[in-house]
């Protein structure tokens, strides 16, 4: 992804992006080229940028410090104590980034708008909460007129030296658990199972505080959800769930059972499953969890559409 902003003259005007192939011996070739046009100076929402990690960066430790910065165009403002940026991993959300840091090279090239001059925010990630491996991470932001996007979705590695891949506080799993704490290893066992074709799931798209919107099963007990490309969903799989009770889920795939998908967390303890597709993933995607202390599945397929698909969602 590309912020615009660091474009010439701020992103205002017409630009060629050119992809372009370079081999070890030094060939290269244009793969392709594109004409863009920007136009920032009539843009109304918040913008910025992840720093740390990089993209396809790597973290490791229990205080990684996780840096960016946030502006908003003029008249409006970003509230200095941070509380409307949020900091999301595989789609969960951690909470307020430290905000209202100076940072000269910020300030300088976007010098005018209300927070040039303390645009920067830190947060501490305990990465030790987390299985090795590929996460991803993105802040959200909302200013003082209400406007609201995303800043930095990206992937990034988690990488701890003797890391057992410690569950998360509040019964959160990372991705991959499947394999590990379940004794069904295929379709064909599970095909034993009672599938809930009756309960809905809840769903909630994207970041901000809507009311979640019920989905029931169809005529085959399959629960389908459609989201765009980059599109947050947190899905409430089961309701009154026994305090004994573990919710365990995979990816289906060929009648083969994977683990969850990259950028994904399961809330065992609230029935909660929440995925924050990354750049790549389009098409349909068939999941299955099993709640373990009925011993019934639910299955749910998600569609994702590309991001400007006309299509109805």
């Amino acid at each position: 992804m590309m912020l615009t902003n660091f474009l010439p003259n701020q992103g205002n005007g017409t630009f060629i992006i050119y992809t372009k192939a370079i081999d070890k011996t030094g060939k290269q070739v244009i793969l392709g080229e594109k004409t863009i046009y920007c136009d920032n100076k009539n843009a109304i929402k918040p913008f910025g940028a992840i720093d740390t990690p990089t993209q396809g960066g790597t973290a490791s430790g229990s205080g990684f410090i996780n840096w960016g910065w946030v502006l908003t165009p003029q008249p409006n403002s970003i509230p200095t104590d941070g509380s409307t940026i949020n900091v999301f991993v595989d789609g969960v959300n951690l909470g307020h980034p430290t905000y209202n840091i100076y940072r000269s090279d910020i300030a300088g090239l976007f010098p005018g708008y209300a927070n040039s001059d303390r645009a920067i925010g830190y947060f501490y990630l305990d990465t030790t909460a987390y299985k090795n491996g590929i996460h991803t991470i993105q802040w959200t932001a909302s200013d003082s007129a209400g406007n609201f996007d995303g800043i930095g979705s990206r992937y990034f590695s988690i990488r701890n030296v003797g890391s057992t891949g410690a569950q998360a506080p509040g019964g959160m799993v990372q991705r991959p658990q499947w394999q590990e704490d379940i004794q069904y290893k295929s379709i064909r066992q599970l095909s034993e199972m009672p599938v809930n074709s009756v309960e809905p799931v809840r769903v909630k798209k994207g970041f901000k505080g809507d009311n979640p919107r019920v989905i029931l099963p169809d005529e085959n007990g399959d629960i389908n959800i459609e989201i765009r490309e980059l599109e947050r969903i947190a899905v409430q799989l089961f309701d009154n769930t026994s305090n004994d009770s573990k919710i365990v889920g995979c990816l289906n795939v060929g009648n083969r059972l994977r683990a969850l998908p990259i950028g994904s967390s399961l809330d065992t303890r609230n029935a909660m499953f929440y995925w924050q597709p990354g750049p790549g993933f389009l098409g349909e995607y068939s999941f299955i969890f099993v709640e373990k202390g009925r011993n019934v599945l639910k299955k749910i397929k998600i569609t994702i559409f590309p991001r400007y698909s006309k299509r109805n969602l």
